[in-house]
């Protein structure tokens, strides 16, 4: 990530000054950053789990990567996420405060972010029950669970059946990653 320069924005200008911007920033820890675009197959296998997650999740709402998910010092954009909360239903809102499960597409570019800072903060919120990741690259997932107060990592998934439990969906992984023409 690299800090853009721009005038002195506190978290909550933030989105109100996103809004006007011809790319997309994240706001982290105080700082803005810009946020990059992703590959074919990045968009080819967030686009089929949304295609996945939408149907089976309902009433929850999925949303894709136009919506910033707020947390205590950040705001970020995910791959895919999905409220399940009342409160993120606010018309004409560019945000999430209540996500059930956050799913990030990991990149080249990205997956040290992924795996590290966007993983703690994302922990922080009250609401989150899985947290998982997918490469773009690979057959490799991985799922964070909440479990009571604490947080499991999952053992990594290069196959069969990828199960999110948080909005009970299980996708095939193998199909997930033929749809997006990722091989083994």
């Amino acid at each position: 990530m690299t800090a853009q320069p721009h005038e002195a924005l506190t978290k909550a200008e933030f989105p109100a000054w996103e809004l006007r911007q011809l790319c997309k920033h994240q706001f982290v820890n105080g700082h803005v950053y810009g946020f990059a675009g992703g590959t074919i197959e990045h968009n080819d296998i967030a686009a089929a789990l949304i295609e996945k997650i939408r149907p089976a999740a309902r009433p929850c709402r999925t949303y894709g990567s136009d919506m910033l998910i707020e947390m205590e010092r950040s705001m970020r954009y995910a791959d895919v996420v999905v409220t399940c909360d009342d409160r993120d239903r606010v018309r004409g809102g560019t945000t999430i405060r209540y996500p059930k499960l956050v799913v990030e597409v990991l990149s080249e570019s990205t997956f040290k972010d992924d795996l590290g800072a966007k993983m703690g903060e994302y922990q922080s919120i009250e609401s989150l029950e899985e947290y998982v990741l997918i490469d773009s690259r690979k057959r490799w997932a991985q799922l964070v669970r909440r479990q009571n107060a604490s947080w499991t990592l999952e053992p990594p998934v290069t196959g069969g059946k990828l199960e999110f439990r948080s909005v009970r969906v299980a996708i095939d992984l193998d199909e997930l990653y033929a749809m997006a023409e990722i091989g083994p």
